[in-house]
């Protein structure tokens, strides 16, 4: 674990770190594909939104609420246990002292990582026991006129190449976990925001997608049947329309002369 942060810190700062051609090749698959599903689903509930097509709707609204529960299911426990990463990092990098002991690949991307932030051991320059790199050293003028530097005895350097002031070397007094603890908790938060924006917004498309197909079955009406029984009686007439408005009316009674009278 902490060979991984330390690398991903280099990646990070710009140094150049040989990466495994397979696995940038694997993460690049793995990217193009999610990224092909999310555009197909997309599509699938834009059609189905200007169509008004009720199954592209229905597989959209089953996709969205399956993303945002996976994205939930990550995020959730994530943030619930953040506070403990800082403590598991510190035991991770414990493991790996002294740092004059430690294996050359951790030996090597410390150093890269203290020319990187400008920091001197993983907790404190003496992680290196008596054999403090030159990576330590101050390297410019305006470090050593901001206060960033600390000044060591000749004796606990190992250099190949080092700055002398009397009987005395300046390093860089800034430890390099705290800035590493301070990137790691930084790339959390943003990926924490990632995956709750994303699960907001597949929820909110699950939300839309339901209420379309809501009023779409809503706006299913009935047509009206008419039912007409012809002058034949073995014929009968179906029709969808409405029978023609006709006005109704009495006719006048005709009455019968009276002769009886006058």
């Amino acid at each position: 674990m902490p060979c991984t942060i330390m690398k991903i810190m280099l990646f990070d700062s710009g140094w150049e770190v040989k990466l495994d051609f397979e696995n940038q090749t694997k993460g690049f698959v793995v990217l193009y594909v999610v990224g092909g599903i999310t555009m197909a689903m997309s599509l699938l509930g834009a059609y189905g939104a200007h169509r008004e097509k009720r199954i592209p709707l229905i597989v959209f609204l089953v996709a969205c609420f399956i993303v945002c529960f996976c994205l939930l299911r990550v995020a959730v426990p994530t943030a619930m246990y953040r506070p403990e990463v800082e403590q598991i990092m510190e035991e991770k990098f414990r493991e790996v002292l002294p740092l004059n002991e430690a294996s050359p690949d951790v030996r090597q991307l410390t150093e890269r990582i203290q020319l990187s932030l400008k920091c001197c051991g993983l907790f404190s320059y003496t992680d290196w026991g008596n054999n403090v790199p030159d990576s330590c050293l101050c390297q410019a003028e305006e470090d050593q006129m901001e206060g960033t530097c600390l000044n060591i005895p000749y004796q606990l350097l190992f250099l190949s190449e080092f700055r002398v002031t009397g009987s005395q070397k300046l390093i860089y007094k800034q430890a390099c976990f705290p800035i590493l603890k301070d990137y790691v908790a930084e790339a959390l938060d943003i990926l924490l925001g990632i995956a709750f924006g994303f699960a907001a917004l597949a929820l909110l498309g699950a939300v839309i997608s339901a209420v379309l197909l809501a009023q779409l079955r809503s706006s299913t009406v009935a047509v009206p049947v008419v039912f007409s029984v012809s002058s034949h009686p073995s014929k009968f007439n179906f029709s969808s329309h409405p029978p023609k408005y006709s006005e109704l009316y009495n006719e006048p009674e005709k009455r019968e002369p009276d002769y009886c009278s006058g």
